[in-house]
């Protein structure tokens, strides 16, 4: 569809969609990563919905926030939702609800700019958002999306960024998944000559005796403060 710099965010969303027949598409932003086993039951029955219901424009694959939930009794274990924004959590869209919406903003339009521009446009152009019935999370602590318990999500997933930079929390998950996570600055260069030197594993030992952190993690955060690095995320794929 272009090279990414030449072609706005909406604009090539826009211009592949009218290029394809499917009705419904999947949508993930592009620092998303799966972290567990995707509810596929849940996944058929929410594909099978907008398949045959009209009516509905989208079907996050997340827990969503709306200001109720009834059931879908046609559909054991889905709600549609009242009262909701518009989020780009990871979901199924209805293309040509997704195409309406789009017509109304700037071909610049940014993916915070597109939340932003359809919550009051969705209400013109009105459709049903339905959900998968899950209890509210229990918030574990972190940033948006990754503060919550995603155990019962439909496609449970981690979000690889916060505020423009990499998520630090995530960097085991991406070091498990094959990628290459370069340091950010001197503390995360000192802690990766402890891992190779075995030392980390000895603070570990002394640790599990006395009971007491090392404070490492909060020294390796200082000097990272101090003494930062360019950061990019290499691996599979990865540009």
């Amino acid at each position: 569809m272009g090279e990414q710099g030449e072609s706005p965010w909406l604009a090539t969303i826009a211009r592949f969609l009218r290029t394809r027949s499917e009705d419904v598409f999947l949508l993930l932003l592009d620092d998303y990563a799966v972290c567990g086993p995707p509810r596929r039951d849940v996944i058929d029955r929410a594909t099978n919905l907008l398949g045959t219901d009209s009516r509905v424009g989208f079907f996050p694959l997340c827990w969503y926030p709306a200001s109720s939930r009834s059931s879908r009794g046609d559909y054991p274990g889905i709600v549609a939702l009242g009262r909701y924004p518009i989020l780009l959590q990871a979901g199924l869209w209805r293309c040509d609800w997704f195409l309406k919406l789009a017509a109304r903003m700037s071909d610049n339009t940014s993916p915070w700019g597109f939340e932003s521009a359809a919550a009051p446009l969705a209400r013109d152009l009105s459709m049903e958002v339905c959900a998968a019935d899950i209890p509210d999370p229990a918030y574990v602590g972190g940033h948006l999306l990754d503060g919550f318990d995603k155990r019962d999500w439909p496609l449970p997933y981690h979000n690889l960024m916060h505020a423009g930079n990499p998520e630090v929390r995530h960097d085991d998950f991406l070091r498990r998944e094959g990628f290459d996570v370069p340091s950010r600055g001197l503390g995360d260069t000192i802690a990766k000559v402890a891992r190779a030197t075995g030392a980390d594993r000895v603070v570990g030992v002394i640790e599990r005796l006395t009971g007491k952190s090392c404070g490492c993690g909060r020294r390796k955060r200082a000097l990272n403060e101090r003494v930062p690095y360019p950061y990019a995320i290499h691996g599979p794929g990865a540009g």
